[in-house]
């Protein structure tokens, strides 16, 4: 194959296949050229593909499942260098995964306390915000009733002073 151009210079023949707009009786000069095992290569690559099942026929090319208890099948233990990720890998034993599940356990009991005292710390902060908001609403109103209070008697003042500031600045007529 020649670089960077992209053309195929191999000298095996690849029969052409006639386009639609070509007589089926026309010779290609492509398979006159050909030698007379190219011709017989081309005709068992055909065979061959004639010889294959259709593909819904065909079986998948997955993994072939086999059990275990199979009379022909070993199973081999690995020996893994100490160097490999598989060999690193842990193996516990029942009392490892005893140990590790009672620490675990006891430490979502831990947090489970401590989000359980937090949850009670906030819940006597709101009762103490409620009380000192009830404490300040008693006062907010006793303060509105007291200027209430002064201001009708300020205005009540103000209405008799008024009133009687009409007569009094009044001088007498000779």
């Amino acid at each position: 194959m020649a670089v960077g151009t992209g053309v195929d210079n191999r000298s095996d023949p690849v029969p052409a296949m006639p386009s639609p707009n070509e007589n089926i009786n026309s010779v290609h000069v492509s398979s006159l050229s050909s030698s007379s095992s190219s011709i017989s290569d081309t005709e068992h690559d055909r065979k061959s593909r004639a010889d294959r099942p259709r593909l819904a026929s065909r079986k998948p090319s997955a993994s072939i499942l086999v059990p275990r208890d199979h009379p022909e099948i070993e199973i081999e233990e690995e020996e893994f260098p100490p160097d490999d990720a598989r060999a690193m890998s842990p193996r516990r034993n029942s009392a490892d995964v005893e140990k590790l599940s009672r620490e675990a356990r006891e430490a979502l009991q831990k947090q489970a306390n401590s989000l359980q005292s937090s949850l009670q710390a906030l819940a006597e902060r709101i009762d103490e915000v409620k009380s000192d908001h009830d404490k300040l609403e008693n006062e907010n109103r006793f303060l509105q009733d007291y200027i209430g209070g002064l201001t009708r008697t300020m205005s009540a003042k103000t209405e008799v002073t008024s009133t009687s500031g009409v007569g009094k600045g009044k001088k007498p007529q000779k």
